[in-house]
């Protein structure tokens, strides 16, 4: 099961409508999961309970995982952009 972390700013109104294009998203691609959503500040100190952060790319350099490290981080530049953000996945190797 992927463990999703979706955040922005303050963790409540785009990282909610995040979360369940998020869980739409993975869902059509048979990716079981779950997805949690919360503020920058909040996922940047569990980032490291997650296999996958989702943000906005202006976000991404937020992040300071630890080395060897699997948590990865996608950046997206439209938040609420389903197809930018299967796209993504499918980058990053969560998807064929």
């Amino acid at each position: 099961m992927l463990k999703v972390l979706v955040a922005c700013g303050c963790g409540m109104g785009s990282s909610q409508l995040l979360k369940m294009n998020c869980a739409n998203v993975l869902k059509k691609l048979g990716i079981e999961n779950t997805v949690h959503h919360t503020s920058i500040d909040e996922a940047k100190s569990t980032a490291h309970d997650y296999d996958l952060i989702v943000v906005g790319e202006n976000f991404v350099d937020s992040f300071k995982l630890k080395e060897g490290s699997k948590t990865k981080i996608i950046g997206l530049k439209n938040l609420m952009n389903k197809k930018e953000l299967e796209e993504k996945l499918r980058e990053g190797g969560f998807a064929n």
